[in-house]
Formats: structure tokens, sequence, C-alpha cells
């Protein structure tokens, strides 16, 4: 028995073999197709205004960076305070309304309020 599967797995590993082979070849292949063709590349015509717009963006960046103190090495103490400042801040109760929950149900059950009234025209 043991003889009949070495046989088999002789058999099998020549196929094996040709499958890699096979895709080796597209491998290099599409490496020499991208090498010759891939270097073609369209010019936007908006590259300068982009760049333009980019430069811009950094530099009102880096300002609100700078006004809000947040530079390399100050960033840890301020952020430090604000969180200070956020726990001494009390819990307020939410307005939200989760849609189907109890709250949701008894407020879509009570009457609409009355409108208020439209105000009167102006004499002339």
């Amino acid at each position: 028995m043991s003889s009949d599967s070495s046989t088999i797995q002789q058999r099998r590993a020549p196929g094996v073999l040709w499958i890699l082979a096979v895709l080796l070849s597209f491998a290099v292949l599409a490496y020499l197709a991208q090498g010759l063709f891939g270097r073609e590349r369209v010019l936007d015509p908006r590259v300068d205004d982009r760049l333009a717009n980019l430069s811009e963006v950094r530099t009102a960046q880096a300002a609100s960076v700078k006004k809000m103190g947040l530079e390399t090495g100050t960033s840890a103490e301020r952020l430090a305070k604000s969180l200070e400042q956020l726990k001494a801040l009390k819990p307020a109760t939410s307005t939200m309304v989760v849609p189907g929950s109890p709250t949701q149900l008894k407020q879509s059950a009570a009457p609409a309020a009355a409108p208020a009234p439209a105000p009167a025209a102006p004499a002339k």
C-alpha cells in the first residue's frame, strides 16, 4: 500500500510544478507589461490649482494648531487641563429621544400642543 501512495505522489508532482511555472510566467509577463506601459501618466491639468489649495490648507491648519496652543511639548499639558475641566462639569439630562422607547411612545400619545396665535397684521 505504501508503494502505491508513493507512485501517486510522484505522478502529481509534475502537474503542480507546471501550474507553478505557468503562474510564475504570468507574473513575469505582468511585470514586463507594467514596466513598458505603466510609465505613461496623464497629467492632470488642475495640478497647479490643487497644489496651491494644498499649501493654503496646510498653512491654515498650522495657524489653527498654533492658535489653539497645540505645539510639540505643550499639547499634553493643555489636554490634561481640558480633561480636568470636562471632569468638573456636572452631568446634564439629555433631550434626545430614542425611537421606540417608552419616552417616545409617551410623547407620541400625548395630544399635540396648540399652535401659537399668529401675530396681528399691522394697521395702515
